[in-house]
């Protein structure tokens, strides 16, 4: 599914109107140190100075879990390899901005989510505020739903959709570092299943510096910590750290 996906992004790309404000292409690799696996991630986006946002993102798994999917907040679209890279996911998002002031805005958006075991669709809505000029806020809610069942761990057969909930709170430190927090909080729609953290719930907290290098690329860093969501060896409830370096080309 890479191949169609990327051809798709260079359409999208070669189509874009003179009316759009920023093109940006996203690369970014990541490791799991508690389920020992690598990720990377493509990823090209659009935005518009009539308020819309767009982006369309692939992403592969490199797993050398015993078979085993990295079980974190993302575990029903693992891909289950030994050692192989497989792709993961693909995905298109959207949104549009409001702006009710200077400093408020609302930003309702969706993604069309789909992989190897179906796909799943992900409407949210998010409010951002703006504290001072270098310092801003967004909380966002997010609906995972999925068109497909699952097994949970008693092999029974269930739609696993997970509600979300987003904290953002950015920092520019001047023209050129910036840092972000996002904390996250998973939940599981059906009381059948349970994170490898044996709850229903699950957190996730990551941190990102920025360093905007001149106007068209910008290298960053992040530190995840995604509770006790490892697998490995067969075995779950392992404090999970995800480390992950990425660059980002505006075009």
């Amino acid at each position: 599914m890479k191949k169609p996906i990327i051809s798709v992004i260079s359409l999208l790309i070669a189509a874009t109107p003179l009316v759009s404000h920023a093109l940006t292409f996203d690369v970014r690799g990541g490791y799991r140190a508690g389920s020992h696996s690598y990720e990377s991630r493509f990823k090209v986006s659009e935005s518009w100075k009539n308020g819309w946002w767009a982006s369309m993102e692939t992403d592969n798994k490199n797993n050398k879990n015993n078979g085993k999917g990295p079980n974190g907040a993302d575990q029903s679209d693992s891909a289950h390899s030994l050692g192989d890279i497989t792709s993961d996911y693909n995905e298109i998002e959207t949104n549009y901005t409001y702006k009710l002031t200077d400093k408020w805005s609302l930003q309702p958006g969706g993604i069309l989510h789909w992989s190897s075991k179906g796909t799943q669709l992900r409407p949210y809505f998010r409010i951002n505020y703006k504290i001072t000029p270098d310092l801003s806020t967004s909380l966002r809610y997010r609906y995972d739903y999925n068109d497909y069942e699952t097994t949970n761990d008693n092999g029974e057969y269930h739609r696993d959709s997970v509600n979300r909930l987003d904290l953002y709170l950015r920092y520019k430190i001047n023209d050129t570092w910036s840092v972000q927090y996002q904390g996250t909080v998973y939940k599981h729609a059906s009381d059948q299943y349970e994170y490898k953290n044996g709850k229903t719930w699950s957190t996730e907290n990551a941190f990102s510096l920025r360093y905007k290098w001149n106007d068209w690329f910008s290298p960053y860093i992040e530190y995840d910590y995604l509770d006790r969501t490892g697998y490995y060896d067969g075995e779950g409830n392992i404090p999970e750290s995800r480390y992950r370096i990425g660059m980002t080309f505006t075009l």
